[in-house]
């Protein structure tokens, strides 16, 4: 089994167990882990330029905002 589809798997049992205001935690946990990370220049790679880094921005702006959604949104 290829790496991308183990690590999916394990997201999608963790997501299960999970509320939506923690769903929207969880995501945007990880859209900021990959944002730092492309955006790092880690392990000697071609850092991102401008257009990218503003583009993965906007979906960590995104994440921040549906997150704020969630937790300003009366639970059943």
């Amino acid at each position: 089994m290829a790496l991308d589809t183990m690590l999916a798997a394990d997201i999608e049992q963790q997501l299960k167990a999970m509320d939506e205001t923690e769903r929207a935690q969880f995501t945007l946990d990880l859209v900021e882990l990959v944002h730092r990370y492309a955006s790092s220049g880690a392990m000697g790679e071609a850092r991102l330029d401008d257009s990218e880094a503003r583009g993965l921005g906007e979906v960590v702006e995104a994440a921040r905002r549906h997150l704020d959604v969630m937790r300003q949104s009366p639970t059943d």
